[in-house]
């Protein structure tokens, strides 16, 4: 110890507060750093219970626990308390305690830290930590949903997948996916969790409301991501649904638009049980999760599209000759009932070259479009008539025989004859029609070869005149 130096002046001098106190927590001493952290005079604090010192929060642990603690075991170490201060404030410290049995019959002997910089760096650490947490959960969310979504082959894969991630995101009740349709309604198309039909359907009713004003996004959350936290406002954004939200237990919402091409494709729809608000991180993963499945909505509907091209006229929307040869070819191969025979029947419009030069190609488009639409009509449900290119159609039948098939190349030819046209135009339809029976002892033919038949039947119609049928067994 150095000369001068009293041991009164390195108890009041240490940098840490010093507390000495009866074993039931009355305070008998207290240097002078621990008063200038509580920010009071001696006389204040000498003679208080140790909870006259303590925030409100600390007091019932230091009655319940830590006195418990010291008698226990004698000691404790770094027990985190908050200070009540004169001022008000609290001070966050770490205290250290003995019991000194051998003074005055038992002394509690405590060592008081400021943790303020311990405490804060901690919160912070806390704080850092849930970031990595939230975003590892975010990042493992979006791989999975990324997964799913490259395995969906259709909308309701995309949708099904969509609905878990989005319920896996948050703790919604109810997640129900919703697209809209042709005429501008949603149609559900996926659901996790138990549904809340009434209440859905009258959410969505109120979103169906005025289709001009959904169309143009008046009526439809096509501002991004909108949540309704209690029953207050959802009262108020949805006055028409208020008893079936509440029969359903719905006291939350969450609408998630899924936003295509700047316009609302569907929605998203998070019912909560219990009043509930949505962080700017979950928002974010939500509108992540929509952006991707629309994406991949796109790619399926443009694979779609693609696909139906192949397999069809442009001009007339039939099936085109790549999607008949497909379809003969099975018909050809499959096993099949002996009975049932298999008959094509080729339709060539006559004199319809002289219609694109007296009117015009784009006269003679209109003119096919419209006598493809008779054609479909007039052909029997399960029977396939498409376009080969130009003027020729045709028409592939199952289970017929030669009557049947005349009576169909009449209703043929009678609905080319009888097909509305612009004034002075008039078509009539040469049909050739070639029989392939599997019980027959013929070699079976292939699909080229029994086409080609038709088309020389239908020749054999031409010269005999045109507009009539003729029929062939191959």
């Amino acid at each position: 110890m150095s000369p001068g130096v009293q041991p009164r002046d390195l108890f009041d001098l240490v940098p840490c507060g010093l507390i000495s106190a009866t074993t039931r927590g009355d305070i008998t001493t207290a240097n002078d750093t621990f008063l200038a952290m509580v920010g009071r005079m001696r006389d204040q604090v000498v003679g208080q219970h140790l909870t006259a010192v303590l925030a409100p929060g600390s007091r019932l642990y230091f009655e319940t626990g830590f006195l418990q603690q010291l008698s226990a075991h004698g000691r404790a170490s770094e027990v985190a308390f908050d200070l009540q201060l004169a001022d008000g404030k609290t001070l966050s410290v770490f205290v250290n305690a003995v019991v000194d049995a051998d003074r005055d019959g038992g002394t509690l002997l405590l060592a008081v830290f400021d943790a303020t910089v311990r405490r804060h760096y901690e919160r912070e650490l806390l704080a850092a930590r849930r970031v990595a947490e939230r975003s590892e959960t975010r990042v493992r969310i979006l791989q999975t949903a990324t997964t799913a979504f490259g395995a969906a082959a259709s909308e309701g894969e995309v949708t099904e997948a969509l609905a878990e991630a989005v319920r896996g995101a948050t703790d919604a009740t109810v997640v129900s996916v919703h697209l809209r349709a042709p005429d501008g309604s949603f149609t559900a198309r996926a659901t996790a969790g138990a549904p809340r039909p009434l209440a859905e359907t009258a959410l969505l009713a109120w979103l169906d409301e005025g289709a001009e004003a959904a169309a143009t996004g008046s009526t439809s959350p096509s501002g991004g991501t909108q949540v309704l936290p209690n029953s207050a406002e959802l009262r108020m954004r949805f006055p028409s649904a208020v008893a079936e939200l509440r029969a359903a237990r719905i006291e939350a919402l969450a609408i998630v638009p899924l936003i295509d091409d700047g316009a609302t494709g569907g929605v998203i729809l998070l019912s909560f049980g219990r009043p509930r608000r949505l962080d700017a991180q979950t928002v974010d993963l939500l509108d992540s999760l929509a952006e991707q499945s629309v994406l991949v909505l796109q790619r399926l509907r443009l694979r779609e599209l693609i696909s139906y091209r192949s397999l069809h006229d442009t001009l007339t929307g039939l099936p085109n000759r790549l999607s008949l040869q497909l379809r003969l070819d099975h018909l050809l191969t499959e096993t099949r009932p002996s009975q049932q025979a298999v008959a094509l029947l080729f339709i060539d419009l006559d004199g319809f070259k002289s219609v694109n030069d007296r009117f015009g190609h784009l006269a003679g488009d209109t003119a096919l479009r419209r006598i493809s639409t008779s054609l479909h009509q007039a052909v029997r449900s399960g029977d396939m008539v498409g376009r080969l290119g130009g003027d020729e159609f045709l028409l592939i039948c199952e289970d017929a025989d030669e009557q049947s098939l005349a009576d169909i190349a009449e209703r043929l030819r009678s609905a080319v004859r009888n097909t509305p046209l612009e004034e002075g135009l008039h078509v009539s339809a040469s049909v050739g029609v070639s029989i392939h029976r599997p019980d027959s002892s013929r070699e079976k033919p292939t699909a080229e070869a029994l086409i080609t038949l038709a088309d020389e039947a239908m020749y054999q119609s031409k010269r005999a005149g045109k507009d009539r049928a003729t029929i062939v067994v191959a």
